[in-house]
């Protein structure tokens, strides 16, 4: 290893061809917590990432153990194990932080291929081999998302490593839940019954399932908690640059000109730009609220909602405002939607549609998503799917049997009196098939809850008022059947 000083950097290198010369124009950057780039090193490319230190304690770290250090010996050392991890090549140690240098692993990260055209169960298999693989090396990453796992061919590299642990004695039990739990959280609720059961039966500990599973539902909850604490902040994810926090790669979007007022009351003013939507927010709580919701939504790469650009935060006069993509061109809310469609669908193109929706909206439910104002206004119907709007009012808990009675009786008050009731129970019995709820006292509840509310929601003429009565004389809820 040889040791070289460029720009008050420290830099320790193995012998490759060309790194002396590539650190030559690496410098600190004192803004960004992580920052990363690709070079060019002789007839390969390298990767170079950067841990800024900040406060008493990083400085200390720093001295003692820097990060960038800490991951290249762990680097060399899970290689040893027969691991793949991306080759470390050197580090470099700075007044405000450290570096390494890894070999560049042109690939995607294993959620990117999971949410692509790839077969699912390959890609799981191939997981459960990697997973046992750490296990049996004694390996506890300790950061185990899938965007720390790369795919390459068919191969799989384990990368972000300062948090790792290499435990010479193994791992035990609450190491591998951690692993397992870490890994699955970005992906198990996208996976079917038998791709969960392929997974533990592959594992070889199928007894470890329930613990997992209740591991992932704590682990969603911290992590997402996690996340809205770092929304305003400089991350590998958003970028703050004054009272903005831009997501990172949008940064030159929502720079158009203003065009028309969509809708104003007293909690919001919607405006549509020429390239964006912006959504002015009276109340600086319930702006926080809404940007904290969609960073986490980013962290997770959620894409439920439109996609976000920036936010702005309020001065002390005046109001902050999220600029988003604008679906317009795409789409429309689903009541909407319904007043227009509906009775032009035939019964196939009905059903695909109420699968479609319940599929989307149980696949949140599952994961711990739940939009809180689950009205027919709030749902924006999609060629290729469905997204949420209203960010603000989208939380991140396991809802119990009353928070689905109330979220289905909104969504039953808020689209047109005529869809069918042999639709409405499709519905139903679709999305609550795979909820751990009684669904005849559910059914019960939602039809209880339905009776007598009015019907209210923006058809394609406007607003428009609506009676379970109106529908069906001597009715009361979504569920009877029209009088012919």
């Amino acid at each position: 290893m040889k040791k070289v000083r460029k720009n008050g950097i420290s830099w320790f290198l193995d012998d490759h061809d060309g790194l002396e010369a590539m650190v030559e124009g690496i410098v600190e950057d004192e803004e960004t917590r992580r920052s990363y780039a690709i070079r060019d090193c002789g007839a390969r490319k390298v990767f170079v990432k950067f841990f800024l230190e900040q406060g008493a304690s990083g400085c200390i770290r720093n001295r003692l153990m820097p990060r960038g250090k800490k991951e290249y010996a762990l680097g060399k050392r899970i290689l040893s194990a027969c691991v793949a991890t991306p080759l470390p090549m050197g580090y470099g140690i700075g007044r405000a932080g450290s570096f390494v240098i890894q070999e560049m692993i042109e690939g995607e990260t294993f959620k990117a291929a999971f949410d692509g055209t790839l077969p699912q169960e390959p890609l799981v298999d191939a997981l459960v081999l990697f997973l046992k693989q750490l296990a049996a090396c004694g390996i506890r990453h300790n950061d185990l998302h899938l965007d720390n796992i790369l795919v390459r061919a068919k191969t799989l590299y384990l990368i972000d490593l300062h948090k790792a642990r290499v435990k010479g004695s193994g791992l035990d039990l609450k190491d591998e839940t951690a692993n397992l739990t870490q890994a699955l959280t970005m992906i198990y609720n996208e996976m079917t019954e038998d791709l969960r059961r392929r997974f533990f039966e592959g594992y070889g500990r199928s007894d470890l399932r329930q613990t997992v599973e209740a591991h992932l539902r704590a682990q969603w909850k911290k992590w997402i908690e996690s996340k809205k604490k770092r929304a305003f902040s400089d991350t590998s994810k958003l970028a703050a640059k004054g009272r903005r926090v831009y997501v990172r790669g949008r940064e030159s979007g929502a720079c158009g000109r203003f065009e028309e007022l969509i809708k104003k009351d007293r909690k919001v003013r919607v405006e549509r730009w020429s390239d964006h939507i912006r959504k002015v927010y009276t109340g600086r709580r319930r702006l926080m609220r809404a940007w904290e919701t969609w960073a986490a939504l980013e962290y997770v790469t959620l894409d439920i909602a439109p996609r976000p650009f920036f936010v702005e935060m309020p001065p002390l006069l005046g109001g902050g405002y999220v600029a988003m993509e604008d679906l317009g061109a795409r789409g429309e809310e689903l009541d909407r939607f319904l007043d227009r469609h509906y009775d032009a669908m035939d019964l196939d193109r009905r059903r695909a549609f109420i699968d479609g929706l319940s599929r989307f909206l149980g696949g949140l439910l599952k994961m711990g998503v739940v939009q809180k104002d689950m009205k027919g206004c709030n749902v924006f119907v999609l060629d290729d799917g469905f997204r949420l709007l209203d960010v603000e009012d989208i939380a991140f808990f396991a809802p119990n049997e009353e928070d689905l009675t109330r979220m289905l009786v909104q969504l039953n008050n808020s689209v047109p009196a005529r869809i069918a009731a042999a639709d409405r129970i499709r519905f139903f019995l679709k999305l609550a098939h795979a909820l751990p709820f009684d669904r005849k006292r559910l059914f019960r509840a939602v039809a209880e809850g339905c009776a007598g509310g009015e019907i209210v929601y923006e058809g394609a003429s406007g607003l428009k008022r609506e009676s379970w009565e109106g529908r069906q004389p001597g009715s009361h809820g979504p569920f009877c059947r029209r009088t012919r």
